[in-house]
């Protein structure tokens, strides 16, 4: 039968002992007269305090009727928690009157007991591993720092605008300029909805223009346009 250790151990009570221990025996002055001793797993109802010698004969019958459970002795109960002596289980606040029954019963309580201890051991690791994937994943930022995008970059394909290469800029910008270009049309293409609201309807009038600069100035003009509304946001 399984050993079991001092977490398994739910019941505290008299009758279970650790190996073959046994309470102190002393005589009794409060209802013997002259001092008696008592057994210290039964009440007189079920063994009249007697003599030393006939306490330790009555001791070792309890040995022979015990259920020895890894390292501890189970001792027949006869402190009156029932009406008759039984037998208190390792593992639970169950009692049985008869050893046949507690017998079976003793092999189930500490199955089940094990698989209490082992469900309760997995959902404290699985809280663990919970804990520490949300640490890794969690943003290390030190106080006071924010995390901004970086503008160091002078090109942005985030526009999604292609430009091929010409020889001649000059004639390249004058033919964007004109109304109905089809060399425009080829060398720049944007993906660019319909305007919701007036707000977008005007951030897209100023593509038109911010299309026109070369990709350093463009880059600048970011910069100057999210540092103004960061500012706005914040003051």
């Amino acid at each position: 039968m399984h050993c079991p250790t001092h977490k398994c151990l739910i019941n505290s009570h008299v009758s279970i002992q650790k190996g073959l221990f046994i309470p102190p025996l002393k005589k009794c002055y409060n209802c013997c007269s002259p001092g008696k001793f008592h057994c210290p797993f039964c009440l007189p109802v079920y063994f009249k305090p007697t003599k030393l010698c006939r306490v330790r004969l009555h001791l070792s019958k309890h040995l022979k009727k015990a259920f020895f459970v890894g390292e501890y002795t189970i001792h027949r109960c006869g402190q009156g928690c029932r009406r008759r002596q039984h037998y208190h289980c390792l593992y639970c606040s169950a009692t049985l009157i008869r050893s046949r029954d507690f017998n079976n019963h003793l092999p189930l309580c500490s199955q089940a007991q094990q698989l209490r201890t082992q469900k309760s051991s997995q959902l404290q690791e699985e809280m663990t591993q919970r804990v520490q994937t949300k640490g890794r994943s969690a943003p290390s930022l030190t106080t006071g720092e924010i995390d901004f995008p970086s503008y160091e970059e002078e090109s942005d394909d985030s526009d999604n605008i292609t430009i091929n290469p010409d020889s001649d800029e000059q004639s390249s910008q004058e033919a964007c300029a004109e109304p109905h270009s089809s060399k425009c049309d080829q060398t720049v293409q944007t993906n660019i909805e319909k305007p919701q609201d007036c707000d977008e309807f005007y951030f897209m009038n100023l593509v038109k223009l911010f299309k026109k600069l070369s990709p350093k100035k463009k880059a600048e003009v970011r910069l100057k346009i999210e540092r103004v509304l960061f500012e706005a946001e914040f003051d």
